[in-house]
């Protein structure tokens, strides 16, 4: 099946399409127009994959690019917090998404998996896994997930009124790679390692590796029923289990104490000031910090019952600091007091560098960053 994929270079979008390669799909990426928009292939860890252009506000380039496809999965979206970013946050993931669907179906595609977010069947104050059946109800609510709400009425309305079969894929969590920007989720964990007081919180979440998110959109787009919400999910873990996941495989203490909703919203509104300041994003929002406190706890059997399966969170924890470990985002004072665990070397995939141009020169041998455990020859 000729599959395209939209936000293809973004972390869930990679995954997708590295899932659809591996399952026999001819897959075309779907990019947003840039310096280099007339690159006809975009290489997306392992697989280099035919690439168009075509910008979420260009009906007509999104028919173009999409003519040809069988199936479409739209990935692309805004993923912030705070207000600074609300009013695009809506209109990406709520008119994008239409623009996307509509063109598809111009273009004579039959079928579209749309990636939506767990959120979306809210959280409890008890220890509780939701299910497909919950929805998001009178709770602190971010403007990112309002949208998310919104966007799966406007995707299944226009399937219908298009005659386009429309999937929902319902994430949660997601850690690891590969990640050009750094998303909240991976967020979560890099706030701790910088963290002096390796604090946690009340409450819990549930995560999944984005490999095993990527192979549960391809499920969706070949078994999912027209209609439908599927949570993609992980294991359920309280916050303080996971900051202790991340304690133990960076080489870290913690964690210790146990921050309460009003803390987390004031060291929230510090850390904004001080972005503000310095005009860089803030690692944590006072939107996120209301959140503080409930249960983002799902269960996927729905998926399960398709196929789906997914790592424990451990190994999601080690595929987020296998990335981290290697990104700008992590200070090197930070990064220096790392002393992490075989596991997390083992989570990344190794992709070959491409040699030097220059004939008769060798690449120069790239170093493994401090901490990070050394290959033996």
């Amino acid at each position: 099946m000729k599959v395209a994929v939209t936000g293809a270079t973004g972390m869930v979008g990679g995954q997708v399409v590295a899932a659809a390669v591996a399952a026999g799909h001819d897959v075309l990426a779907i990019t947003r127009p840039g310096p280099d928009q007339r690159r006809t292939s975009v290489r997306i860890g392992r697989h280099t994959v035919p690439a168009r252009t075509a910008a979420l506000t260009d009906p007509a380039a999104l028919r173009g690019a999409l003519r040809g496809c069988a199936a479409v999965v739209h990935c692309a979206a805004v993923y912030a917090f705070g207000d600074a970013r609300a009013a695009e946050v809506d209109q990406v993931n709520t008119e994008g998404t239409r623009a996307v669907l509509e063109a598809a179906a111009a273009a004579g595609v039959t079928r579209a998996v749309v990636t939506s977010s767990s959120v979306t069947c809210g959280s409890s104050l008890l220890p509780r896994a939701r299910s497909e059946h919950d929805r998001l109800g009178p709770e602190p609510a971010p403007a990112y997930y309002a949208s998310k709400v919104a966007q799966e009425e406007i995707a299944l309305a226009t399937g219908r009124r298009l005659d386009l079969e429309v999937v929902l894929a319902l994430p949660t969590v997601v850690l690891g790679g590969s990640f050009t920007r750094l998303a909240p989720s991976n967020a979560i964990v890099l706030r701790y390692l910088l963290d002096p007081t390796r604090s946690t919180f009340p409450g819990g979440c549930n995560v999944v590796d984005a490999r095993d998110v990527g192979a549960g959109h391809v499920g969706l787009l070949e078994r999912g029923v027209a209609g439908e919400r599927y949570l993609l999910g992980g294991e359920d873990v309280s916050w303080r289990m996971l900051h202790t996941l991340v304690s133990d495989l960076a080489g870290l203490p913690g964690p210790f104490a146990e921050m309460d909703a009003g803390s987390a919203w004031a060291v929230s509104a510090a850390t904004e000031w001080w972005a503000r300041l310095r005009d860089t994003t803030p690692l944590t929002t006072r939107e996120e910090a209301s959140t503080v406190g409930r249960f983002y706890w799902y269960a996927s059997a729905k998926a399960q019952a398709l196929g789906y399966a997914a790592r424990p969170a451990r190994a999601s924890v080690a595929a987020s600091l296998a990335w981290l470990a290697v990104s700008p985002d992590l200070p090197r004072w930070a990064r220096e007091g790392l002393r992490l665990h075989p596991e997390v070397r083992a989570a990344r995939d190794l992709v070959a560098a491409p040699l030097a141009d220059t004939e008769g020169v060798s690449p120069r041998p790239r170093r493994s960053p401090p901490g990070w455990p050394r290959r033996r020859r």
